[in-house]
């Protein structure tokens, strides 16, 4: 039986790998995360024979998670699940891991279990798998030194100057400075600004990972803040908290628990 842990903060795409996952017979999760200390912690303790680590996660990004469960098992064995990183797909398509694209598709992911098979067992591939998985560990360093930059443990895309979304008659561009928050309802992604509503087409994780090297931030699984306009912090019920935004109609976003020590430590507080 090969032993899995799933870590991805969109319950969606966590659950849908999962489901994937458990289609094969010698798959068994036994542990999922929803942030990246979380992820670490629980694939330290449960010492799975393979980690899907999302790339854009809270807390810690899944490159500097990968990084520090390699420094303390070598032999582990990573796959990664990307929105759209280009340069990750070209860096992380080396022998010791593997990669998936979301969203996630059942043939590909057969394909990586299968990969996995091929190595989960063989004692020959023991040697083999540290010795790649250390270049590997080079490889994500390397990737973090000169493709991003880490602040504050999340990951940082190239920032962009202008998102580009659909108007009632045109393509409006959005200044990401302009942008208040943006939230999720059902499927429906919607961006919000002081003066509009906008809808697109991106998924939240797309967004946070275009909006990375702007100050947002994940408070909740349906919302991405613009933590320029916070300007309150107020305690809610069972360990939750709101966030009360500066503009005319002093927007309010929620943090669930899952997210309220990550704000407070990037706040400081």
């Amino acid at each position: 039986m090969i032993s899995v842990v799933v870590a991805d903060d969109e319950p969606l795409a966590r659950d849908e790998l999962i489901y994937l996952l458990k289609q094969c017979e010698d798959i068994k999760i036994v542990g999922e995360a929803t942030q990246g200390a979380e992820a670490l912690e629980k694939i330290l303790t449960l010492k799975p024979d393979v980690a899907f680590l999302d790339i854009q996660m809270p807390n810690l990004d899944g490159l500097t998670v990968a990084r520090k469960l390699l420094e303390e098992d070598p032999a582990l064995m990573i796959v990664f699940a990307t929105a759209y990183d280009k340069h990750a797909i070209q860096a992380f398509e080396v022998n010791a891991i593997d990669y998936l694209l979301k969203p996630f598709d059942e043939e590909r992911v057969l394909k990586t279990v299968e990969r996995i098979r091929q190595r989960v067992g063989d004692s020959k591939l023991d040697s083999q798998n540290e010795t790649l998985n250390n270049s590997l560990v080079e490889l994500l360093k390397k990737i973090a030194k000169d493709s991003v930059s880490t602040v504050a443990g999340q990951f940082q895309a190239p920032k962009i100057s202008k998102l580009a979304v659909q108007g009632e008659e045109s393509v409006v561009l959005i200044d990401p400075k302009d942008i208040l928050y943006v939230y999720r309802e059902t499927r429906d992604v919607f961006i919000k600004t002081s003066s509009k509503v906008y809808s697109t087409k991106y998924t939240l994780q797309t967004l946070e990972e275009k909006l990375a090297s702007y100050p947002f931030f994940r408070p909740h699984r349906s919302y991405l803040v613009n933590l320029n306009f916070v300007q309150e912090l107020v305690p809610w019920f069972n360990g939750a908290y709101t966030l009360i935004l500066n503009d005319e109609k002093r927007s309010e976003v929620p943090v669930s628990r899952a997210y309220v020590k990550a704000l407070k430590d990037l706040l400081e507080i």
